[in-house]
């Protein structure tokens, strides 16, 4: 089991590309802090974006890609002093039909396109306390530049771009699953530059707590303990528990706890699971001392949770 994939499936992420349009110059637009993650790729022109509360502008080139993954402030247009509108209102209208930035003249000619930029979000349920939540970065820049790390993303958002701008049957689900891989070569790409950090993407790409948090999220029946974990990295008990509290940011024996719990609501949400198979598959022997953990954990009964997700 890839570790990522479970997570990713666990707090339910969801993507979608909002536009791929073009924009006349003057143009900007203010996005407010929020609980989605928000991307923008310049496909064309260049543009600044200012990251708030920092006051200095950055200059994006075609190719740019920035996304802010925790859904922070920021602003982008085409000129540092340029009146911004809110997102939100910019990404109603254009989906509308209606680009406030896309000028058209008395004779009904379009102005002069200065940039074509594709936006959209990802969302996650925060209500899931898991460390790849807490440790999403507020902000991502890849550079065109880095041509000789970014050939399969430049294919990716050429593919995203035209399907975001066709009305082929099937195009609404390809946006969104492009979308989704945009969103992991992201993650890919911020794990690579930030190996080593005491982030869970990080945790991800070392050889060692990597593996084990991979051996975590493929369990079945509970089998893994910190020491049998620890053996199967090659790593004392110490050493491992150690390197992976300074990585994840919790001890395994908490994380191990904390996952299986996630795994036993989803199963309870999901349906089709006896109350036994998914206390076993938690850790406990009895449906009682399960219940009792569970509520403790998410102070809700797991009859409680199951009732909710039938109604």
């Amino acid at each position: 089991m890839d570790a990522l994939a479970d997570v990713l499936k666990t707090i339910r992420l969801n993507t979608s590309t909002y536009f791929c349009s073009d924009f006349s110059s003057p143009w900007g637009m203010e996005v407010a802090k929020g609980d989605e993650g928000l991307f923008h790729v310049v496909i064309s022109g260049e543009c600044w974006l200012r990251v708030y509360p920092q006051t200095e502008a950055i200059h994006l080139k075609m190719g740019d890609i920035v996304a802010f993954p925790s859904g922070g402030a920021h602003s982008i247009s085409d000129q540092q002093d340029s009146n911004m509108l809110p997102g939100k209102s910019v990404v109603s209208q254009i989906q509308a039909g209606n680009n406030p930035f896309h000028i058209t003249s008395n004779t009904g000619n379009s102005g002069t396109i200065n940039n074509t930029l594709l936006c959209g979000a990802f969302s996650y349920d925060t209500s899931v306390k898991h460390p790849f939540i807490r440790d999403l970065p507020c902000f991502i820049h890849i550079k065109a530049a880095q041509s000789d790390k970014t050939t399969w993303l430049k294919s990716l958002i050429n593919t995203l771009s035209l399907e975001a701008r066709s009305m082929n049957p099937g195009s609404t689900v390809m946006v969104d699953r492009l979308t989704e891989v945009l969103f992991i070569e992201l993650m890919r790409h911020f794990m690579q530059e930030h190996a080593g950090q005491q982030l869970y993407l990080a945790a991800l790409s070392d050889p060692q707590i990597g593996k084990a948090l991979n051996l975590i999220h493929e369990e079945t029946n509970a089998t893994w303990t910190v020491e049998r974990l620890g053996e199967h990295v090659g790593m004392s008990r110490t050493a491992f528990t150690d390197r992976f509290a300074n990585l994840v940011g919790m001890p395994p024996k908490t994380y191990l706890i904390n996952w299986r719990m996630q795994k036993a609501k989803g199963q309870l949400q999901a349906g089709g699971y006896t109350m036994i198979d998914i206390s076993e598959a938690a850790g406990y022997s009895s449906e009682a001392a399960f219940s009792k953990a569970f509520k403790q954990f998410f102070g809700e009964t797991p009859g409680r949770v199951k009732r909710h997700t039938a109604q």
